[in-house]
């Protein structure tokens, strides 16, 4: 399922606890800055073989974001 795997990704850079990753949470709140937030992408993109146009980046804020775009 993709929210485990982003789940996943977000624990294993952010060090937040799992249970706090809900698709209505923003990144920030879980700890993840802008350099880690590209960490996050990079990885996801890896995960799903899937690329995230540069230009869309700053639009993604939330879990759900990320979720919209695989």
């Amino acid at each position: 399922m993709p929210l485990e795997k982003i789940t996943k990704i977000i624990t294993k850079v952010s060090g937040c606890d799992p249970e706090t990753i809900k698709p209505d949470a923003e990144l920030e709140a879980l700890g993840i800055d802008s350099l880690k937030a590209m960490i996050v992408l990079f990885e996801i993109e890896e995960a799903f073989d899937i690329e995230i146009p540069n230009e869309i980046i700053p639009s993604i804020v939330t879990v759900n974001d990320i979720l919209k775009r695989l």
